[in-house]
């Protein structure tokens, strides 16, 4: 337990009178203690290819929780801070540590209303699955039907199996498996300018976006 704050306290007798009432008699020696927030109870990761949640159980008097994900166990190098009035968190996992794959570690703790922040849970392990990276090859043009060559790989090797799926610019959604050489090729034909979304998933990898410009 983290204190946060010291408090005093002292006590002392009341001695009945012949007269009725009381007489009070001399304080006691003043007394210390530390006031202290535990950490919340039962935090619990929920990490799966797609998603990374935080939880925890509720902790009495506290208004909010301060939460922190590090690249490292003794939080040295911090990748993400903040506080929450939920007893849950899901990290954007927009930042780079995150799609670098690897483990993480959180901790949480208890904020009460005067700002007063408790004791850290003991750290807890994200488990991040590996990043995959992909590569578009082609050119989008409005009105114009061309071919479109997506690519997964990693860690060097190309990714078969992967499923691609191509949204965006007024195209009908579609969605293919990675053939050999980790590749599957699109025809699309674009009704307006903007952006071709690329979405890749895949069991044990961390899902991958790319995208193109229609010209």
């Amino acid at each position: 337990m983290t204190g946060i704050g010291v408090w005093h306290w002292r006590v002392r007798a009341q001695f009945p009178r012949s007269s009725g009432g009381e007489t009070p008699g001399p304080y006691s020696p003043l007394q210390s203690f530390v006031r202290t927030i535990g950490a919340p109870g039962h935090p619990l990761t929920d990490d799966a290819d797609n998603h990374v949640v935080l939880r925890w159980d509720p902790h009495l008097g506290t208004t909010r929780y301060a939460v922190q994900i590090a690249s490292s166990p003794d939080f040295s190098r911090i990748v993400e801070q903040t506080t929450t009035d939920n007893t849950s968190y899901a990290p954007t996992m927009t930042g780079f540590s995150y799609r670098a794959g690897g483990p993480l570690y959180w901790r949480v703790a208890a904020v009460d209303s005067d700002r007063n922040q408790g004791a850290w849970t003991p750290p807890q392990r994200i488990a991040l699955q590996p990043r995959m990276t992909l590569s578009v090859i082609g050119t989008a043009r409005r009105g114009v039907r061309g071919k479109l060559s997506v690519s997964a790989y990693a860690g060097g090797q190309f990714l078969r199996g992967v499923l691609v799926r191509v949204s965006g610019s007024g195209i009908v959604p579609r969605a293919k498996r990675t053939a050999a050489y980790g590749r599957a090729t699109f025809t699309v034909r674009p009704r307006r300018k903007g952006t071709l979304l690329f979405t890749a998933t895949k069991r044990g990898y961390q899902r991958e976006f790319s995208a193109l410009a229609v010209q």
